[in-house]
């Protein structure tokens, strides 16, 4: 028989945990694995060209596939790299197994090249992190992690794997896979709904916190109309939980305190979903809700329950369920033919806002440049139903937020706040669900992780990168303006321009096999994204915006 070694071992457990793709980007420590995979027809290697966006299309797989996706990472160097991104996918819990090749441990000791404390590096940007030194604890600590990944809160974990253990021969009796954790609604949703049926439905908002799963929005819902509530969003959200064309949806809330105050008017009771709704950059000192404001929190965590408000009445356990079950005991509690007519109401409502919006956003769309909102919607309106969009860009950011189609699994936004993220993870996602996929981001932002795009091209994965072109990073310009910061005061905003020289992002993209077009105004935008549909592989569609 073959000598069966830990690096085989690792990729029979990658099989039996479902991974198809490896993404990264590889060196020298990571040979063994490399060599393994030679003969390998079941596991494609998705090649990275920097660690970032390694990371990044991985995290667009695993939110695109629901599982954890594996990351291979190269040392000290390579996981420094691919920090900030790692950052990002702490940030919006997104369940991934990274691991990075360590130096020899038999001269480990002597501190040798290419050799750092990995473990020590990762601790600050996963949920755990730990260095395997005995090669029949590859297949272990490999179940460990897959197992901490996606046990909610999601996230991701990090091992580090010295070469010569990948290399120890091993017995190949693997460890079996762990069951994933039963899910079950919280204690107490009864009283929960008892309490919530004592308020004014007029006077109660439900808020979608920015952590909450996609696999939560049918509970939502059904809370909503039980209710005959409005539903608010957040801003930053890596994950969508409700449907824009839902009647309840209210829209997105500003990261702004007293905007939050603004729109959620006099209400008496809030129905808190998720971990953090009351979002808020930069620093206000405002109060989100009025003072008699009760909170009613549905978390998947403990740790969430009164981090920002006190809660009134909470249930700690699936949120999906959770919110099922009290809407099943608030229906048997209030008057379900009144829930109906509010949910009309705020339906119209809906309509007649959206209606307004849209008719004062288009009624620039023929300015040059194009403004943000009015070059998002014309995007947006252009693109089919079901093509799901990965942003990093403040391009949404405006008015446009308030009518942007939006559905769980279709809209995903890097949460984190890192720029870099939405190219990669778009290339990811595509590679996750199949067909076309949107990715917004802007001129400053594309800069990241542009490398992302010779993934797109070498894996044939139908992209369209829109670049919003302002040549500046505009949203940090407004933040200097909404703070009457000196930059803004002087109307020399230092660091904050990028047009000299200006980018050619077309060039860019075809130096990466990438097909580019610009694209000036609504009639060449559409055009532009009906070639990049019926074209195979990706395209970048430059957009100057105002």
């Amino acid at each position: 028989m073959s000598v069966y070694t830990a690096a085989d071992a690792l990729l029979d457990i990658l099989r039996d945990e479902g991974v198809t793709r490896i993404f990264g980007n590889p060196g020298s420590t990571e040979m063994a694995l490399m060599d393994r995979l030679v003969d390998v027809d079941d596991i494609a290697y998705v090649l990275a060209l920097q660690e970032a966006s390694a990371v990044g299309m991985a995290d667009g797989y695993a939110l695109a596939t629901g599982r954890p996706a594996f990351v291979n990472l190269h040392t000290a160097g390579g996981l420094g790299n691919a920090m900030g991104v790692l950052f990002a996918s702490k940030a919006s819990e997104t369940p991934l197994v990274v691991t990075a090749g360590q130096q020899d441990t038999r001269h480990l000791f002597s501190e040798p090249w290419l050799s750092g404390d990995l473990v020590g590096m990762a601790q600050s940007v996963t949920k755990w992190a730990a260095e395997v030194r005995r090669g029949g604890d590859v297949a272990p600590a490999l179940r460990r992690a897959f197992a901490i990944a996606r046990t909610p809160p999601q996230g991701p974990v990090f091992l580090s794997l010295p070469m010569d253990v990948l290399e120890e021969t091993v017995g190949r009796d693997l460890p079996l896979r762990s069951a994933a954790p039963a899910r079950a609604a919280g204690g107490g949703c009864a009283a929960f709904a008892g309490r919530l049926a004592g308020h004014d439905p007029a006077r109660v908002a439900v808020l979608i916190g920015d952590d909450a799963p996609s696999d939560a929005a049918a509970g939502v819902q059904a809370l909503a109309h039980a209710g005959g509530y409005p539903v608010h969003g957040t801003q930053v959200t890596s994950r969508v939980a409700y449907a824009s064309d839902d009647p309840c949806w209210a829209g997105m809330l500003r990261p702004d305190f007293a905007a939050i105050r603004g729109a959620l008017g006099e209400v008496e009771a809030i129905v808190l979903v998720g971990g953090r709704a009351f979002v808020a950059y930069p620093y206000r000192a405002e109060r989100p809700i009025p003072e008699a404001c009760r909170v009613y929190h549905v978390a998947a965590a403990p740790e969430a329950i009164g981090r920002e408000f006190p809660a009134e009445a909470a249930v700690v356990g699936d949120i999906g369920l959770s919110l099922a079950e009290i809407a099943r005991e608030l229906a048997a509690r209030t008057d379900p033919a009144a829930a109906l007519r509010r949910v009309a109401g705020l339906g119209e409502t809906k309509r007649l806002r959206d209606l307004g919006l849209r008719t004062a956003i288009l009624a620039s769309a023929g300015e040059q440049p194009t403004p943000p909102d009015a070059a998002a919607l014309i995007v947006m309106d252009a693109l089919p139903a079901g093509v799901p969009i990965v942003s990093d860009s403040a391009v949404t950011f405006g008015a446009v937020q308030s009518v942007m189609r939006t559905a769980p699994g279709e809209y995903f936004f890097a949460r984190g706040g890192v720029l870099g993220c939405a190219m990669p993870a778009a290339v990811g996602v595509a590679l996750g669900r199949g067909g076309p996929v949107a990715c917004f981001c802007g001129d400053g932002g594309a800069m990241y992780s542009p490398q992302a795009m010779w993934s797109a091209a070498q894996q044939r994965a139908q992209v369209l990168f829109f670049v919003f072109n302002n040549a500046r990073y505009n949203v940090l310009m407004n933040v200097a303006r909404g703070l009457g910061a000196p930059n803004a005061l002087a109307g020399r905003f230092v660091g904050m321009n990028i047009d000299r020289p200006r980018i050619d992002f077309q060039a860019l993209a075809r130096t990466m096999g990438v097909t580019a077009a610009r694209a000036t105004s609504p009639e060449a935008i559409r055009a532009a994204i009906d070639e990049g549909l019926a074209r195979g592989g990706p395209t970048l569609i430059e957009i100057p915006i105002s």
